[in-house]
C-alpha cells in the first residue's frame, strides 16, 4: 500500500533507484523527527528496488559504543570480495571487523576499504545500501559511510541513510544531499486517520492539530482515548501532546501483556544485537520460557524474521527500556554480560550493570578500549576508557584512564570532550609524569582549537620544568611546541624553540630528535630570509629527510622541509620529499596524510610549469581535506587551488576558493596561511585586469607579512603582483616603494626568482634609456630559477615596454615569446593579454583553440594524467580512492571531450598540447 502524503519523497527515492539501473550513484540523508515516517520511506525504496542487490543495517543505542558494529552488519554479505580490494585496505577492514589482529592502519583506510568493497560489489550489478537510524550507529561506521556518500559517482549505487532530528549526530553531513521528511499535510493526516480507528469529525480536527503531521502520533493518539472521547461524547484530555500520547499508547499496549512477556521485552530492549539465539539464551538464564515473546509478537510489538527479533518501532524499544526500574535494567544487563558472545559486549553490559565503583568492570572496559583503538575505533575507545575511569576505585588509575580517553577523543576530533577529560584527570592525578601527559593533550587540543599561543605556553612550561630531570622528554615537548609558531608564522620564535630542543635532544642522546630540531631550524631560517644558511642545513640533512622513520615520526616537519625547499629553488629535493610522502600515504590509504604534501607539491608544480599536475594535486588536496575533516590544512589547500585556477583563467572558482581560504584562516588565527589566501585573491584580480581590487588585496597581504616579520618573498609570491598592479595603475611612487621592499628581501635571500622580479619591476619603472638592461638582467636570473610562467611575464613586460618606446619590431618578438609560454602553460588570461599587446604592435595574433585544461575538470585532468603514465583503471581507482567504475565513467568523458579514441591517443595529446613539464 502506497504511503499517504509522501509522493514527492517517494519520487526522489525512485529516481535514485532508476539512476542506479543506468549506472549512476546517489547518496541521500533522509532525516526528520521521530515517528515522521523515515523508515517507511526506506522500506518503500527497498520494495521498489527490483534488480538491485539490497544490503542494510540499522543503528541501536546499545551498539553505538561497539567499534564498527554497524559496518559489520552492512558488509557481512560482501566479505568474500575482500581479497579483490587493495591489500592495505583489506587488512584494515579485517582488523576493524575483528576478522584478524589489529595492524596499526591509518584510520581513513577503513572508509577507503568500504568504498573499494562497494565498488567491487557494484561490478556485478546495481546496489541499494540502506542504513536506518544512523544517529545510533558507531562513529567509525558513520565516518566510513559519509566518506563513501561523498565519493559515489558512476557506480550504480544508491546509499540511503536515515537520521532522527533532535538527536546528536555522530557524523558530519556536509556535502551529502539531504531529504527532509516533514509533517504530513492536514489533508494527508485526515486520510491516514480515516484508515485507522474510527473517530468523530471534531475529534479528527483536534488530533490533526495535535499530531502536527506526525504519522506515528496520528496512528497512536486515538489508542490513548476512551470510546467516549473518540466519539466526541466526552472531552479530550488537556493538554493532548503527541509525545505523551504516543508514549501513553505504547504503555497501554505493554501493560496488557503478561509479566513474563514484559520481562522478556526488557531483555530485548537492553540487547545490542537482534539475534534471536542470543535472546533465547538470556531468557533461559532468567528462567523464562522461549515463548515469552509470543504475546508481544501477536500484539504487533515485536517481529521475528530471519533469525532476528526486533521491535516494530525504535520508540517501543526506548519506551520499554526507560519505563523499567533501574534495578531491573541492571539485572538484564548482568544476564547479557554472562552470555555475551565477545569481550566488547561483555564489558559494556558489565559497565551498565555496575553500581558505584567496580574494578572488574573497569578492567574489562579498559581492555575493550584498547581493542577498539587497535581496530581504528578512536571514538569508541575513548568512551570505553572514560567509563572505565568512572568505575575504577583507584584515583591514579582513574587519571591514567582519563588520559587514555582524552588521547582518543583528540584522534576522533572531539576537542571539547578531550579537554573535559584532561581537566578531570588533572584534578585527581598525583604523578607528575601523568600530569605532564595530560597537559600535553591539553596543548594538542589548543592547537586544534586555533589557540596556538596557549598550546605553546603549556608545552614550553612543561619542557622547562623537565629540562633538568628529563632532557629527552623536554626536547620532545619543545618539538611539539614548534607547531604553534609554524601556525602563527613567528619564525623567530620557531627558530629559538627548535634550537633549545636541539640542545636538549643532543644532551639526551636523542639522535632523531636532534635531526628533527635541526630541520626546523633550517626551515625557520629560510622563512626568515636567511636562505643560504637554512639551505645548507637542509642540504646536509637530505638523506635522513627521506628516511621512513622521520616521515612516520614527524610528517609535518618533513612536509615543511619539502615546502621550504621550493622557496629556495631546490626543486629536485622538494619533489623527492613531497612525492615520497604522497606515494607512502597512498600506499597506506592514509588519506589525511595526503592533504598537506599534495598542497605543497601543487606549489612546486605551478612554479615548474606542470600546471595540469598542479591543478589536479590542489583539487585533490581540497577534496580530501573536506572528506577527512582536516580543517586545519583546508585553508592552505583552498588558497593553493585558487592560485592555480586564477593562473588558468578559472576566475569564478578561484575567487570562491580564495575567499573561503581567507575566512577559514582568519577564524583559525593562522596568519601564515592567511597570506596565501590574500595573495591568491590579489593574483586573480591582477590576472583579470581588476587592478584597484588587486592592490587592495595585496596591500592587506603586505600588512600581514609585516606582522609576521617574514623576510622571504618566495614563500607566497604576491609582492611582484603588487608592484605590477601599481605600475599599471600609474601609481608609480607607491610602486617604487613596494619594489624597494621586495629588493631588500631579494638582496638578503639572493633567490633567483626574487632578483628577477626586482629587475622586472625596475624595467617597468625605468626610462627609455635604462629599461633594457633591467629586463635583460631579469631574464638571466630566470635562467637560474626555471619558472616558465614568471619568465613569460617578464617577456611580456619587456615587450610592452619596448612597444611604448616605439620599438615595435623587437616588441613583437618578446610578446610573441611570452604568448607561446602562456599558451603552453594554459595561462588563458595572460595569453589573452599578450594577444592584445601583439595586436597593438600591428601583428594579428592567431586565435587560440580550447586546450585540454579548458575542456577537462581537475579530476578528469588527474585521471588523464595517470593514463598517460600507463596506469590501469583499477590502479588509478586505488590511487584516487574512487571506484574503477567511476574512473571508467570519467575516462569516457575525457575521450568524448577531447575527441580521442584510445589511451595511446590521449597520452599523445597530453604530450603535444600540454606537456607535464615546460
Amino acid at each position: 500500500m502506497a504511503l499517504i502524503g509522501r509522493e514527492a519523497e517517494r519520487d526522489r527515492l525512485l529516481a535514485a533507484i532508476a539512476a542506479a539501473r543506468d549506472g549512476r550513484s546517489t547518496a541521500l540523508l533522509v532525516h526528520g523527527d521521530a515517528g515522521i515516517g523515515k523508515t517507511a520511506l526506506l522500506e518503500e525504496a527497498i520494495a521498489a528496488a527490483d534488480g538491485l542487490r539490497v544490503l542494510r543495517a540499522r543503528g541501536f543505542e546499545g551498539e553505538s559504543d561497539l567499534p564498527f558494529a554497524g559496518l559489520h552488519d552492512l558488509v557481512a554479505p560482501l566479505l568474500d570480495l575482500r581479497e579483490r580490494i587493495p591489500a592495505v585496505q583489506a587488512r584494515a577492514l579485517g582488523a576493524a571487523l575483528a576478522l584478524e589482529p589489529p595492524d596499526g592502519h591509518d584510520r581513513f583506510a577503513i572508509p577507503a576499504a568500504l568504498l573499494s568493497l562497494v565498488g567491487q560489489a557494484a561490478d556485478a550489478g546495481p546496489l541499494l545500501l540502506v542504513v536506518d537510524d544512523l544517529h545510533w550507529i558507531d562513529e567509525g561506521t558513520c565516518q566510513a559511510l559519509t566518506f563513501v556518500a561523498r565519493r559515489l559517482d558512476a557506480d550504480g549505487v544508491v546509499l540511503l541513510l536515515s537520521a532522527r532530528d533532535g538527536e546528536p549526530w555522530p557524523f558530519d553531513p556536509t556535502g551529502i544531499e539531504r531529504l527532509h521528511v516533514g509533517g504530513l499535510s492536514d489533508e494527508a493526516a485526515r486520510e491516514l486517520l480515516a484508515g485507522g480507528t474510527a473517530v468523530a469529525s471534531e475529534v479528527v480536527d483536534a488530533l490533526v492539530r495535535t499530531a502536527a503531521g506526525n504519522p506515528l502520533a496520528l496512528r497512536e493518539l486515538p489508542q490513548t482515548l476512551t470510546d467516549d472521547q473518540r466519539s466526541g461524547r466526552a472531552p479530550l484530555p488537556r493538554p493532548l501532546r503527541p509525545g505523551a500520547g504516543v508514549e501513553a499508547a505504547f504503555s497501554r499496549r505493554l501493560a496488557a501483556l503478561p509479566d513474563d512477556t514484559r520481562q522478556a521485552l526488557l531483555v530485548l530492549s537492553a540487547m545490542e544485537t537482534r539475534r534471536t539465539d542470543v535472546l533465547l539464551r538470556a531468557l533461559e538464564v532468567l528462567g523464562l520460557p522461549a515463548t515469552a515473546l509470543d504475546a508481544a509478537q501477536h500484539a504487533g510489538i515485536v517481529t521475528v524474521a530471519d533469525e532476528r527479533t526486533d521491535f516494530t518501532h525504535p520508540l517501543l524499544r526506548s519506551t520499554v527500556y526507560h519505563a523499567a526500574a533501574s534495578s531491573r535494567r541492571r539485572a538484564a544487563h548482568h544476564v547479557l554480560a554472562e552470555i555475551a558472545p565477545d569481550a566488547q559486549r561483555r564489558a559494556w553490559h558489565l559497565a551498565i550493570s555496575a553500581v558505584g565503583t567496580d574494578d572488574a568492570a573497569a578492567e574489562a572496559l579498559e581492555a575493550a578500549g584498547r581493542d577498539a583503538r587497535g581496530r581504528g575505533g578512536a571514538a569508541e575507545a575513548a568512551r570505553a576508557f572514560a567509563r572505565a575511569a568512572e568505575l575504577t576505585s583507584d584515583r591514579e588509575q582513574r587519571a591514567r584512564l582519563q588520559l587514555e580517553a582524552a588521547t582518543d577523543e583528540v584522534a576522533a576530533g572531539h576537542m571539547d570532550r578531550a579537554l573535559h577529560l584532561v581537566e578531570q584527570g588533572l584534578q585527581v592525578a598525583g604523578d607528575e609524569g601523568l600530569r605532564t601527559q595530560l597537559r600535553r593533550v591539553r596543548a594538542q587540543v589548543a592547537l586544534r582549537q586555533a589557540a596556538p599561543t596557549v598550546a605553546f605556553e603549556l608545552l614550553e612550561a612543561e619542557a622547562e620544568r623537565l629540562a633538568a630531570v628529563d632532557a629527552g622528554q623536554a626536547a620532545v615537548l619543545l618539538l611539539e611546541a614548534c607547531a604553534a609558531p609554524m601556525m602563527t608564522g613567528d619564525m623567530d620564535l620557531l627558530r629559538a624553540t627548535a634550537e633549545r630542543a636541539r640542545a636538549l635532544a643532543q644532551g639526551a642522546g636523542l639522535e632523531l630528535g636532534g635531526v628533527i630540531a635541526e630541520l626546523i631550524v633550517g626551515e625557520a631560517l629560510i622563512a626568515r630570509g636567511d636562505a643560504p644558511e637554512g639551505a645548507a642545513i637542509l642540504a646536509e640533512l637530505e638523506a635522513p629527510l627521506l628516511s621512513a622513520d622521520l616521515m612516520a615520526g614527524m610528517p609535518d616537519v618533513v612536509g615543511m622541509a619539502g615546502h621550504s625547499s621550493i622557496w629556495i629553488g631546490a626543486y629536485d629535493r622538494a619533489d623527492a620529499v613531497l612525492s615520497r610522502m604522497v606515494d607512502g600515504a597512498r600506499r597506506g590509504a592514509a588519506l589525511g596524510g595526503l592533504v598537506y604534501p599534495l598542497a605543497a607539491r601543487s606549489h612546486l608544480e605551478l612554479r615548474r610549469g606542470r600546471w595540469i599536475a598542479a591543478l589536479a594535486d590542489a583539487d585533490e588536496s581540497v577534496r580530501l581535506a573536506r572528506d577527512t575533516g582536516y580543517r586545519n590544512v583546508l585553508p592552505l589547500s583552498l588558497a593553493t587551488l585558487a592560485r592555480v585556477e586564477a593562473a588558468m583563467g578559472r576566475a569564478e572558482e578561484a575567487r570562491r576558493h580564495a575567499e573561503e581560504s581567507v575566512g577559514l584562516a582568519r577564524s583559525a588565527g593562522a596568519a601564515a596561511i592567511l597570506l596565501y589566501g590574500l595573495g591568491a585573491l590579489g593574483f586573480e584580480a591582477l590576472s583579470g585586469g581588476r587592478l584597484e581590487e588587486a592592490v587592495e588585496h595585496l596591500e592587506r597581504a603586505a600588512e600581514t607579512e609585516r606582522a609576521l616579520r617574514q623576510d622571504q618573498a618566495a614563500i607566497v609570491q604576491w609582492a611582484p603582483d603588487r608592484v605590477e598592479a601599481l605600475v599599471r595603475l600609474g601609481r608609480l611612487d607607491e610602486a617604487s616603494r613596494a619594489l624597494a621592499e621586495l629588493a631588500a628581501q631579494a638582496h638578503r635571500t639572493q633567490g633567483a626568482w626574487a632578483l628577477a622580479c626586482v629587475e622586472r619591476g625596475r624595467g617597468m619603472l625605468s626610462g627609455d634609456d635604462a629599461f633594457r638592461a633591467h629586463f635583460e638582467a631579469a631574464l638571466r636570473h630566470h635562467d637560474r630559477d626555471a619558472q616558465p610562467f614568471e619568465r613569460a611575464r617578464t617577456e611580456l613586460a619587456f615587450g610592452e615596454r619596448l612597444r611604448r618606446a616605439g620599438q615595435r619590431v623587437e616588441a613583437r618578438e618578446w610578446i610573441g615569446a611570452a604568448l607561446q609560454g602562456f599558451e603552453r602553460l594554459g595561462a588563458r588570461p595572460w595569453a589573452e593579454r599578450a594577444q592584445a599587446e601583439l595586436r597593438a604592435t600591428g601583428r594579428t595574433a592567431r586565435r587560440r583553440d580550447a586546450s585540454t585544461a579548458d575542456e577537462l575538470t581537475p579530476q578528469e585532468l588527474q585521471i588523464a594524467g595517470y593514463v598517460t603514465e600507463g596506469m590501469t583503471n583499477r590502479e588509478i581507482a586505488a590511487a584516487m580512492f574512487l571506484s574503477p567504475k567511476t574512473i571508467e565513467y570519467h575516462l569516457r568523458s575525457v575521450f568524448r571531450k577531447l575527441d580521442v579514441r584510445s589511451r595511446t591517443e590521449l597520452a599523445r595529446r597530453f604530450a603535444l598540447e600540454l606537456p607535464v613539464a615546460a
